[in-house]
């Protein structure tokens, strides 16, 4: 059963996982992990980021060692820089299949930690929920970091419950590494020090050695953390500074299309669609069963979660994903409450085990659902493939255009071939505006203003593509001068193009930070934003670059 758990999870994660490529729309997956893999075949083992930790970022690296070394992870790897600069579509799948594998260990770390703790059934409900629940999926799809904790978070809090009730030296080294490893590959994973440090503390009123144990629990994190980040102790002064930048960015700048929302109700709210509605019910009985049977075990294993969950919901921005790292725990409390109800059942042991598979089926009936959709979902065109298509086709090369900043820069070049490669050189369009404002990628839409199109005009950007994921910020938050910037587009452009993401009968779907790139509602047909394209009247079409310092759209703000 749970072989059939992993292979069935890993496949929904493998199937479809070239989507977009190689135009990677997700932001994270395109700035942070895989591109600084590869530039590590340049020769300095240090990626020069720490603004995330390093762990996900060297096993991408090595993946593509052995990927590229037919399995010798020595020699001369210029090829694979070569190859990202034509074509990086094979090593984006390398990156998002190691995502899948490292979900899939949290799943199998999952059901371990569950038949140690109460039993094989507890166990295997665990492994289920992760495998299957929609948030582990969908971030096992993407290369980047959040699913590598779920399993160093697991040890980490089995190490720290055995700490309290057996207290052996390998308890803490245990909790130890997993705490080491998680914060290897998220920061905030890092609180899962406080179950060992309360398990310990708990210990030391009859052991006077756990005070030294605990110690030794700490520097074996420390070190477990130093393997993954190497470079985060011997560039500490960088690492500070980009990690200061970062906490200041997640906790007193809020992102523009969520004043509406809070901490606490956006985070409870992920757990209904990234866990599912029964999942959570289920681990909140599971969480009452336990507390009932162990108090003290419940408080270790809650501990972690609910300082997760609280340190969250006080930042000024949110995200379903970085709840991640609680999914364990959630998960082996959802396998409590449904193996306590299956053995309510008053049948044959194996009629009870019938019984618990099919609660378990009917748990994860939800977020299943949504991952067979997805899965299907993504092998369908995206829209703005289909918008790009459409530009290629009907302009020529070197168009001036403004194209909302929801593309990679690999969108503008020229598609080479390896008979052609310098046409990586070459544009396909000119970015003009859009390179003005890259810094403020976040906030685009914030700066949008009527008297933005008089530039446009000016300077013969004649063409503007708008995509439903940034206009939505700006109608989530009621931005007057956007608003009016959109009106005015419309009243003045003729609209040449559309590419929809919704079935032909349903409501498109309001602008989130999470249901709008993860495309968990049903309204979704392909993947991708809204895309519309306007051709502003009088106005005359440029193509090239322009001259430097012309136009800009600062001066029209």
């Amino acid at each position: 059963m749970l072989g059939v758990i992993l292979v069935a999870g890993l496949a929904l994660r493998l199937r479809h996982n070239d989507y977009g490529l190689p135009y990677v729309y997700n932001v994270d997956e395109g700035s942070h992990f895989t591109n600084r893999a590869v530039a590590m075949f340049g020769g300095d083992s240090n990626p020069g980021y720490f603004q995330n930790p390093s762990g996900f970022t060297y096993l991408v690296h090595l993946a593509l060692r052995l990927q590229w070394g037919r399995g010798w992870p020595f020699g001369d790897f210029d090829a694979v820089v070569r190859q990202y600069a034509f074509d990086p579509t094979s090593i984006y799948i390398t990156a998002r299949s190691l995502a899948a594998l490292l979900c899939m260990i949290g799943a199998l770390a999952a059901y371990w930690v569950g038949r140690r703790l109460w039993g094989e059934r507890e166990g295997l409900v665990a492994a289920a929920v992760l495998a299957f629940a929609f948030l582990p999926v969908a971030y096992s799809r993407v290369a980047v970091t959040d699913v590598g904790t779920l399993a160093p978070v697991a040890l980490a809090l089995y190490g720290a419950v055995r700490v309290y009730e057996h207290g052996a030296r390998r308890d803490y080294v245990l909790a130890g590494v997993g705490i080491g490893l998680a914060i290897g590959f998220k920061y905030t994973a890092g609180l899962v020090l406080l179950p060992l440090l309360a398990a310990g503390a708990l210990r030391a009123r009859h052991e006077r050695r756990a005070l030294l144990d605990t110690g030794l629990g700490v520097v074996v994190a420390v070190a477990a953390f130093s393997a993954t980040t190497p470079w985060f102790l011997l560039d500490l002064d960088a690492a500070l500074r980009q990690i200061r930048g970062q906490a200041e960015t997640a906790g007193e700048i809020r992102k523009l299309g969520q004043a509406d929302d809070s901490g606490p109700g956006y985070y409870l709210h992920s757990l209904t669609w990234g866990l599912g509605f029964a999942a959570a019910a289920a681990a909140a009985v599971g969480c009452v069963i336990e507390a009932r049977r162990d108090p003290v075990r419940m408080l270790l294993l809650a501990l972690f979660p609910l300082a997760l969950f609280a340190y969250l919901s006080v930042q000024s921005r949110f995200f379903g994903r970085w709840l991640l790292p609680a999914y364990p725990v959630l998960a082996l409390l959802c396998g409590v409450a449904l193996v306590r109800l299956a053995a309510l059942v008053r049948l044959r042991p194996a009629l009870r085990g019938l019984a618990l598979a099919l609660l378990t089926a009917a748990v994860l009936a939800q977020p299943l659902a949504a991952d067979v959709r997805t899965a299907t979902l993504l092998g369908r065109e995206d829209t703005r493939q289909e918008a790009r298509d459409f530009l290629v086709q009907r302009f020529k090369p070197r168009l001036r255009m403004v194209i909302e900043p929801a593309v990679p820069g690999r969108y503008f070049r020229r598609v080479a071939d390896r008979r052609r490669p310098e046409l990586l050189r070459h544009k396909e369009f000119v970015r003009g505006f859009s390179r003005d404002v890259a810094e403020t990628r976040i906030d685009y839409a914030a700066t949008l203003t009527p008297r933005r199109l008089d530039a446009y005009r000016r300077a013969g950007y004649c063409v503007v593509m708008t995509m439903s994921v940034i206009r939505g910020r700006a109608e989530n938050d009621r931005v007057p001068q956007a608003l009016a910037y959109y009106r005015r587009l419309e009243r003045e452009s003729s609209e040449i193009f559309r590419a929809s993401p919704w079935e032909p009968e349903a409501d498109p779907v309001r602008f989130h930070f999470d249901l709008s790139y993860n495309h968990y509602s049903t309204a979704y047909a392909r993947p991708g934003p809204e895309v519309r394209i306007y051709r502003l009247r009088d106005c005359r079409q440029g193509y090239g670059p322009l001259e430097r310092g012309a136009g800009r759209p600062e001066s029209t703000a």
